[in-house]
């Protein structure tokens, strides 16, 4: 069977239980009264960027999203290790573009750049692995939703597709991972967190399979995006790329948008103009998306 005809997550489900690895955002490892967070992200050229990304961006991009899941588990990043794979006939200028959204991300929410590998490939490949730290009783996990929670998210929907939609690199690929806000929710001690990478819906499902619950969300209530909504309520459940903080919590949390609350029966629903129905299970998705 071709991996096309399997999906990204049935494969990450299988090694993740092949080897015992829990299934979360980030590794993490003992340290003292701390968590040592590691967590690694890949970026391809061809799968990941439209044709009109320049260089900065995915520089940027192939940081930030690392910096997005150690947001989700409230913590902070330490350093990065960033492997390029380059073809030989790429222009040394394109590589310092490259280095140049690297090192403005780091930058900008911290940590330090502290090795990694260099090869020849045929496309532009770039793999970070991350590091970062938060104490252990604020550590957010994706475990953790309880039923009569609250269901929360920490800005606006379907700005990533509306982007993509709109060739709009700069609002898809110079994403604002949202570290204050995790730490934030880390203070708070929300019950489970994910960063909304692949979408509104795919992201509850996940959160369903590993809470054995299910949630029940309003669409009258859903932050859409000024630039998603003359594209419907579509973008801003299945298109992905909006890089938020979507959460559970047992009390009222400050400076988030509630949109709905955890259920017993393991379904996703959506209350949309008084009729309620499953939400569909869908969004990006490698090996099958393209």
């Amino acid at each position: 069977m071709q991996l096309r005809n399997i999906g990204e997550r049935k494969i990450t489900k299988e090694i993740t239980e092949r080897f015992s690895i829990p299934y979360d955002d980030c590794s993490f490892i003992e340290m003292g009264d701390d968590y040592l967070l590691i967590t690694t992200d890949m970026v391809y050229r061809k799968t990941h960027f439209p044709k009109k990304a320049t260089f900065y961006q995915m520089g940027w991009y192939s940081i930030a999203i690392n910096i997005s899941d150690i947001a989700s588990k409230g913590g902070v990043p330490l350093a990065y290790s960033v492997a390029l794979g380059l073809p030989r006939n790429m222009e040394k200028e394109s590589l310092d573009e490259i280095l140049d959204g690297m090192e403005d991300c780091i930058k900008k929410y911290g940590g330090k750049l502290i090795g990694g590998d260099t090869k020849e490939t045929d496309e532009i490949m770039i793999a970070v692995t991350a590091f970062g730290k938060v104490k252990k009783d604020e550590f957010i996990p994706r475990k953790g939703a309880k039923i009569g929670d609250k269901v929360y998210v920490t800005g606006s929907l379907g700005k990533g597709g509306a982007a993509l939609l709109e060739n709009n690199m700069e609002k898809l690929l110079l994403i604002e991972p949202k570290l204050k806000e995790g730490r934030e929710l880390a203070k708070s001690k929300v019950n489970c967190c994910i960063d909304l990478s692949d979408g509104l819906a795919i992201s509850l499902y996940q959160l369903m399979e590993i809470n054995n619950v299910g949630f029940r969300i309003y669409a009258n209530m859903l932050p859409i995006d000024p630039m998603a909504k003359k594209y419907g309520l579509e973008v801003a459940l299945y298109y992905g790329g909006d890089y938020e903080l979507l959460f559970t919590a047992s009390k009222p949390i400050k400076n988030a948008i509630l949109i709905g609350e955890v259920i017993e029966k393991e379904k996703v629903l959506i209350v949309d103009k008084e009729e309620e129905k499953e939400m569909e299970k869908k969004g990006y998705e490698h090996f099958i998306n393209h």
